[in-house]
Formats: structure tokens, sequence, C-alpha cells
């Protein structure tokens, strides 16, 4: 494995981060923006593999103990998920243990994307840009915004949650809105696929228009 890219290195290519509440559609336009010659990095993915990481199940374990693992020995992310979203401090414990992991994979990918001549940009798909420190190392931050409404459902046929769990976990996040007043810009998912996608090319183009005329 090759250093650990940091921020403070200069970039070649603009560091997007894409990001919005629970449900919001933000993996769609992050795939959206693939096709436009994007490199996606998925925070949430490499978050869910770190926990197949010897060194981090270790250390999941003795934080939360063997109640988590099933008669087999196995991460039961469900229990892990109600124990993490039960408590605002045992949320922060884990994301302690996961975060920095994750992390060291993100820049790692940056480094690699970067020197690729067919990668136009860097997406850093997270949920979290704006709860952690990620803000300050990206050049450019895109929301996607939804009905609630619409994102509770989406989450409900996708990960079989309950409409409670759904809610409190949206609790935890920054409100959609404050995210929008923050973010450089906004994607609305409530629409037709074909708008999507000329909102997602419009937003691409205007990226590279200012990442070419702030390089000059």
């Amino acid at each position: 494995m090759g250093k650990i890219y940091s921020s403070s290195v200069k970039r070649s290519k603009p560091l997007v981060g894409v990001t919005g509440i629970i449900g919001s559609g933000k993996t769609t336009v992050s795939r959206l923006f693939e096709k436009l010659g994007a490199a996606i990095f998925d925070a949430d993915v490499a978050a869910r593999k770190s926990t197949e990481d010897v060194e981090i199940i270790s250390r999941i374990g003795e934080t939360f103990g063997n109640q988590i693992f099933d008669s087999n020995g196995i991460l039961d992310r469900k229990k892990l998920a109600n124990i993490v979203f039960s408590s605002e401090s045992k949320l922060r414990q884990l994301n302690s243990i996961v975060h920095p992991h994750v992390r060291k994979q993100m820049w790692n990918f940056v480094e690699v994307q970067q020197e690729l001549a067919e990668v136009a940009l860097i997406i850093i798909d997270s949920p979290l840009i704006y709860e952690t420190d990620l803000y300050t190392h990206l050049d450019f931050i895109v929301v996607v915004s939804s009905d609630i409404e619409a994102c509770i459902q989406r989450v409900q046929q996708r990960n079989g949650l309950s409409r409670e769990e759904i809610q409190d976990r949206l609790s935890r996040q920054i409100p959609l809105e404050k995210k929008i007043k923050r973010a450089d810009f906004n994607i609305d998912n409530n629409n037709q696929v074909k708008s999507l996608n000329k909102h997602v090319q419009s937003v691409f183009t205007n990226i590279m228009r200012k990442w070419e005329s702030n390089a000059e």
C-alpha cells in the first residue's frame, strides 16, 4: 500500500463530496457522475468492509462485547446498529474505530485515481461530510436533496428498517436544509430520471469549469 495521501498535497483532479440525508439518493447521483468520468469512493461501502478487518473486528468486540457476535462468532451488524444508534456516545465510539480506517483508504484511493488520465474528478460519496471534518478537505460539495417521505420509503425498501429506526437515524444527521445552505451545489432528486441526469451533467460541467479556471 502506498503512502496515505494528504489533502495538503496539490491535486491534479477536483475532489468532490456528494452527500445528503439517508435515502436521498446520493449514491444514485454518484453513479451518474461516474458515467461522466468520475472515480467514486463510497464511504459507506468502505465502512462496511472495514468491519471485515480482523483488527477492527477485535476492537469492536472489545468495545461492545460478545453480544454483537452470533453463535458462529460472526459480527451481527443489526445488533451492533441497534446498540450504536440508541446512544450518541456509543455511535461516537464505533466511529472512532472505523473512521480512521476508512479515511486512510480514502486518501490512498485519491492518490491512485488522480494519476489516471481517464478520471475527470474524484467523488467522495459519504453521508457524514458535514458531521465530520471531511468537508474541510474537499474542493466542492454537492448535496442531494429529496422529500423526507421519499427518503424514508427508499430506506424501508432497501434496508428493511422501521419508520422509527429511520427517523432516529435522521435525527443524528445535520438537517438537510442546513447541508444545502453550506453546499456548493444542490441536486434535487424528486424529479424524473431524465431531469436528474441533466442536473448532474450541469453540475459536472460547472465543477470542471471552476476547477480549470482556478488552475489557470
